[in-house]
């Protein structure tokens, strides 16, 4: 039984910026009486006694339309079709289980909306393709890393044989990309960006869309790791130019209690789980809401939430089988000879890499997801003993872009489409399923949590404001 389910029923790094992991408890004040937002930070982030979470919202297990929240109804349009839902990893839009707060409005709730293991996708994105160069990390201040460099991989041979010490990825807290927020000046600035990801931006804005922010664009993004003595301190996000429309923000592997109360600290916040899979935004008048995250829930047995454990079978580059199969990942089953299934025979994980790879770039037609036109990857002649591959979720990713006419610079990541690289959450889900792949990452999350935080900066239509005059 996991530590929110429990209480219900009865770095080597200092982090500079976004999360504070050594906040002071202190006696309660006059101050603290005033500012009801710190004290219930102190109260949920407290060890002994441990705090009553009986008040704490589960959006997973509770009844809609009472004095707290009520469900918010969603309906597909014509931008957000179910296929396009599915080429990211979620569900269709109908299928979304969405709550507002009545003492927050603007603050929306989604309960857990991505497909059957299609969370590992995202979580892979996170520790191994994220905290790449030219992004920006906690660790630039004392690690030097090439453009190749590649935290994750450099810190697998650590993880397996610990030789004291933390690994590289163990004491990464945060990554930017996107316009990156200077943490000393708390401005953005217009020629600090890096590439912001086609899927990632694709995903936020097709989730805006759905709650009628159709002109939202993704263009700044920060992606925390928690680990289980963490804690993110009650703050407002202002830096942005456009504080209309909502900050996105996605929670995967160890759940979490999460503040959010209004525009002063003496409003009491309202208290709340974030699962795995959860995801809320912050619009309108919720936008200069105070948040916080107080506490790291472990699981009691040591375990990552059950959502991740199992994934589903795939069919050879589609979708899982109308009968749903789910392929168990046991804790500790890897082993130096681990195989996977391709195309109907047994092979070793970097073969079948390989021949994934292969296969999909054989000058098939593929379908943007924006344009939904067919284009064509001249990625070199087919080989004859290659599948027909027909598959709609495939992207292009220099299709993926949005009309940027009014800025200087487009953000959309296309050093992938220069090399005729593709993004395809299948392609990916189906490495993911072979244990030697996976096992790792699940080891990550026993003890972490990753929030990804994707936001707009500029206001729609405009650019950077000028800079006054020195």
């Amino acid at each position: 039984m996991d530590e929110s389910k429990k209480h219900r029923q009865s770095p080597e790094f200092k982090m500079s910026a976004p999360m504070d992991t050594n906040m002071e408890d202190c006696a309660t004040t006059d101050d603290t009486r005033t500012d009801r937002f710190k004290h219930s930070f102190k109260f949920f982030k407290r060890r002994k006694p441990p705090p009553d979470f009986s008040n704490v919202i589960d959006f997973h297990n509770c009844a809609a339309n009472n004095q707290v929240l009520q469900q918010v109804s969603l309906q597909e349009n014509h931008k957000v079709s179910a296929s396009v839902c599915q080429s990211y990893g979620l569900k269709p839009v109908k299928d979304w289980k969405a709550f507002s707060l009545h003492d927050v409005p603007g603050f929306i709730f989604i309960q857990d909306p991505f497909l059957h293991g299609y969370q590992r996708y995202w979580i892979k994105r996170c520790l191994k393709d994220f905290p790449q160069k030219p992004n920006v990390c906690n660790l630039d201040a004392h690690v030097t890393l090439k453009d190749d460099d590649c935290l994750w991989d450099m810190s697998q041979s650590h993880l397996r044989k610990p030789s004291g010490g933390k690994s590289l990825i163990q004491q990464l807290r945060w990554v930017t990309f996107g316009y990156h927020h200077n943490w000393d000046t708390k401005v953005y600035e217009e020629d600090h960006h890096s590439p912001f990801p086609a899927d990632l931006a694709g995903m936020t804005e097709l989730i805006a869309d759905s709650f009628g922010y159709h002109q939202y664009k993704a263009e700044a993004a920060i992606v925390n790791f928690y680990h289980l003595d963490s804690t993110l301190g009650g703050h407002t996000d202002h830096s942005e130019f456009d504080l209309e429309m909502p900050i996105i923000s996605y929670s995967f592997g160890q759940s979490a209690i999460f503040l959010v109360g209004g525009e002063t600290k003496e409003q009491t916040p309202t208290a709340m789980f974030l699962h795995s899979g959860d995801i809320i935004m912050m619009g309108g008048p919720s936008r200069l809401a105070y948040h916080a995250v107080p506490r790291i829930l472990a699981s009691a047995d040591g375990n990552i939430p059950q959502c991740l454990q199992s994934i589903p079978e795939l069919t050879s580059f589609g979708r899982a089988p109308s009968k749903e199969k789910t392929v168990d990942v046991p804790p500790d089953s890897i082993s130096e000879d681990s195989e996977c299934t391709v195309l109907g025979k047994r092979t070793d994980l970097s073969e079948c890499c390989s021949v994934l790879k292969e296969d999909i770039k054989g000058g098939h037609e593929f379908h943007s997801s924006e344009s939904n036109t067919e284009t064509d990857i001249p990625s070199g002649k087919r080989r004859s003993n290659e599948l027909e591959i027909d598959n709609p979720s495939a992207k292009v990713l220099c299709t993926e872009q949005s009309n940027f006419a009014t800025r200087n610079v487009d953000l959309r990541d296309t050093k992938a489409a220069e090399k005729g690289d593709i993004f395809d959450i299948d392609l990916d889900l189906r490495a993911l399923s072979c244990n030697e792949n996976w096992n790792a990452f699940a080891d990550y999350l026993k003890c972490s949590r990753i929030n990804v935080s994707v936001r707009q900066v500029m206001r729609h239509g405009q650019g950077f404001p000028e800079k006054s005059p020195e």
